[in-house]
C-alpha cells in the first residue's frame, strides 16, 4: 500500500487515533478585488472540507494574494509551507487545484519530489482527489498538467505583449501611466487630473522657480502642512514631462522568468519610447516647466568637481555661511569657528588641508560680508533698468492673474455646495424619514447655506480687490520700499545669504568666486575689489509676497531666471 492510499484510508476512517496533519494553500495571480474574494473562497471551501472530515487537523493556512505561480521567488507563504513539509510536519496539502501550487514544470516536479520524500500528498478540492505521485499511471497525467499550466503562463505573457503593442500603436494611456497629480477613472478608462494634488504640483514649481527653494525645503514645507510627499517625489515632479501633457509609454519591457529564474524588467532606450500628447492633462504651463529646467541646469553646473573626489557638506547649518563656503581646489567645506579665545571674531576654517595645493585655511566673516555686499550691490546696479517696469507689471498681474484663479476655485466650491443642498432638499421630501433623520438633514442644510454665504462674501471681496486702485498703489509703494531697503545692503544676514548665494569658492590666491542662485557669478579679491566678471549678468526680476490681499511685500525679493 502506497502512502497516498494510506492517507485516503485514514481520511475516510471514522477512528480518530491517527489524525492527518493538514495545511491549506490558496493563491491568486492578481490583487484585484474580485480575485481577492476568490482567494477567500478557496480558504473557505478548504475549511468546510476539514469540518466534514474530523480526522484532518489543520496545522497551517498559507495564502499568497496577487502573486503569480510562475516561480517561487515572490511567494513567501508557499516557501513557508514548503519548509514545513520538508520538516515532516505535514501529511496533506489541501488546495483548490494543482495550478494553485505552481504554474511551472520545474517547481511542480520539485514539490512532487518533496512530498514523496516526506510521505505527504495533495488533495484538490475541484475534483475531490487525493493524488498519488508514486503511481506510474498517474505520473504521465501529472506531467502533462504541469506542461499545460506552464504553457498557460507563457500564453498570458504573449497576450500581454500583444496588448502592449496595440496600446503603443493607438498611443493609448493606461493606469500604469499615472503619477502624482492624476488618478485613473475606471468608468471612463482614462487618466483624469486630481485638482487637489495638481495644485500642490503647481506650488512645487512656483516655489522652486520663483522663490529659489530647493526640493528639500519644499518637502519640509509640505510636511508642515501635513502632506504626505517625500523629498524624492518633489524632485520627480520637477523632472516629469507629464505635467505639460507629454506622456511617454513603452519605456520598459519584461523577460518572463519561470521556475528558478526571476522575471526581468528591461529599460528601453529613449529612442524606443513613444510620445503621447495629451493637452487636456496639462497641469503646469510649458514656460514655467522650462524655467524650472533652466534653474536646475544652472544650479547643477555651478559646482565644479575637483580632480580628487571629495564629499561636500550637505548640512544647512545656522551660521551665516554654513554649507556655502568651499575650497576651489579640493572642494572641502569651511566650518564656523572663532579667531580669538574670547570668541568675538568669527572665522571659517578648513581642516585636514595639508594635501591640497591651496594654503588658504581660514577666512574671516568680516571679509565675506564685504565680498557678498559688494557683489549684490553690483548686481542690482546692472539691473537698475528692471525696477521701473516692475510697478506696471505688478499692477497688471494684480488685476488679471492674482485673484482670477482664487475666484474660479471659489465658484466651483460654491456650485458643488449648492448641488449638495439640492440633494439634501430632495432627501427631505421623502415621507419615510424619521424625525431624527429629518433633523440631521435640516442641520446639514443650515450649515451648507452658511458656507455658501461665506464663499459668496469672499468672491465679492476679491472682485473689490481687483477694482481697488488704492490697494494696488499701497502694494506698489510697499514693493518700492522693499527694493530701496534691499539696495542698501547695510546688513548681511543668514536669510539674505540663503536667498541669493548659492556657492562661494575660495581660490588658492585668496580670491572669491561668488555664485548667485540666479545663475550669475562674480570674481572678487579678498579685499572686496572686483576682478573681471566671469559671466555676463542675467536679467533679474522680483516677485512680491503672494499672501493674503492685505499682506505686505516680502522683505527679501527673490531672483527669477527669465
Amino acid at each position: 500500500m502506497s502512502y497516498a492510499e494510506e492517507i485516503r484510508k485514514r481520511l475516510l476512517s471514522e477512528e480518530k487515533t491517527m489524525p492527518l496533519r493538514g495545511v491549506i494553500y490558496a493563491r491568486v495571480s492578481t490583487d484585484k478585488d474580485s480575485q481577492k474574494e476568490s482567494c477567500a473562497n478557496q480558504v473557505y471551501d478548504a475549511e468546510r472540507y476539514i469540518q466534514r472530515h474530523p480526522n484532518v487537523v489543520l496545522v497551517g493556512t498559507f495564502v499568497d494574494d496577487g502573486i503569480s505561480g510562475k516561480n517561487d521567488y515572490n511567494r513567501p507563504q508557499y516557501n513557508a509551507m514548503l519548509r514545513m513539509i520538508e520538516e515532516g510536519r505535514v501529511d496533506l496539502v489541501i488546495t483548490k487545484a494543482l495550478s494553485r501550487l505552481n504554474r511551472d514544470q520545474l517547481n511542480s516536479l520539485l514539490l512532487t519530489s518533496t512530498l514523496v520524500d516526506n510521505n505527504a500528498t495533495v488533495l484538490t478540492l475541484e475534483d475531490n482527489q487525493v493524488h498519488d505521485f508514486e503511481d506510474i499511471n498517474s505520473d504521465l497525467i501529472h506531467c502533462i498538467n504541469y506542461a499545460i499550466d506552464e504553457q498557460y503562463v507563457k500564453r498570458q505573457s504573449m497576450n500581454a505583449r500583444k496588448t502592449q503593442a496595440l496600446r503603443c500603436d493607438k498611443k493609448q494611456l493606461s493606469a500604469k501611466d499615472i503619477s502624482f497629480g492624476y488618478f485613473w477613472d475606471r468608468n471612463k478608462k482614462d487618466i483624469i487630473i486630481d485638482e487637489e494634488k495638481a495644485e500642490i504640483v503647481r506650488e512645487v514649481f512656483e516655489d522652486y522657480v520663483y522663490r529659489s527653494s530647493s526640493p528639500a525645503e519644499i518637502y519640509k514645507e509640505l510636511k508642515k502642512r501635513g502632506l504626505d510627499v517625500c523629498e524624492r517625489t518633489v524632485t520627480n515632479i520637477l523632472l516629469n514631462e507629464r505635467y505639460i501633457g507629454r506622456f511617454y509609454i513603452n519605456k520598459k519591457t519584461s523577460k518572463l522568468g519561470t521556475g528558478k529564474k526571476k522575471s526581468q524588467i528591461i529599460k528601453l532606450p529613449p529612442e524606443e519610447w513613444i510620445l503621447v500628447e495629451r493637452p487636456d492633462l496639462v497641469i503646469v504651463d510649458k514656460e514655467l516647466f522650462e524655467m524650472a529646467k533652466r534653474v536646475r541646469e544652472t544650479r547643477k553646473n555651478i559646482y565644479h568637481r575637483p580632480d580628487k573626489a571629495t564629499m561636500q557638506a550637505y548640512f544647512t547649518g545656522t551660521h551665516k555661511y554654513s554649507a556655502k563656503l568651499y575650497c576651489s581646489a579640493c572642494g572641502k567645506p569651511f566650518h564656523y569657528d572663532y579667531a580669538d579665545r574670547d570668541k568675538t571674531i568669527p572665522v571659517y576654517r578648513i581642516r585636514k588641508h595639508s594635501e591640497c595645493e591651496s594654503r588658504v585655511k581660514k577666512v574671516y566673516e568680516e571679509n565675506l560680508d564685504q565680498v557678498v555686499s559688494e557683489t549684490l550691490k553690483r548686481v542690482f546696479e546692472q539691473q537698475k533698468n528692471v525696477f521701473p517696469s516692475l510697478a506696471d507689471t505688478l499692477t497688471k498681474c494684480l488685476k488679471s492673474d492674482e485673484y482670477a484663479s482664487r475666484i474660479e476655485k471659489l465658484k466651483k466650491d460654491k456650485a458643488l455646495k449648492i448641488k449638495r443642498i439640492d440633494t439634501l432638499i430632495d432627501a427631505l421630501a421623502d415621507e419615510g424619514l424619521t424625525d431624527v433623520a429629518k433633523k440631521r438633514i435640516i442641520d446639514n442644510l443650515n450649515s451648507m447655506e452658511e458656507e455658501v454665504q461665506e464663499i459668496s462674501t469672499k468672491i465679492d471681496n476679491y472682485y473689490s480687490y481687483i477694482q481697488d486702485d488704492e490697494l494696488i498703489k499701497k502694494r506698489i509703494e510697499g514693493l518700492r520700499a522693499s527694493i530701496k531697503e534691499l539696495k542698501k545692503f547695510n546688513k548681511i544676514d543668514r536669510e539674505r545669504i540663503k536667498i541669493y548665494i548659492e556657492h562661494i569658492s575660495v581660490s588658492p590666491n585668496g580670491d572669491f568666486d561668488v555664485y548667485l542662485r540666479a545663475g550669475k557669478s562674480w570674481l572678487l579679491g579678498g579685499d572686496g575689489a572686483m576682478r573681471n566678471p566671469q559671466n555676463a549678468a542675467r536679467d533679474v526680476s522680483v516677485l512680491c509676497n503672494q499672501g493674503a490681499p492685505n499682506s505686505e511685500p516680502s522683505a527679501y525679493l527673490r531672483f527669477l531666471i527669465p
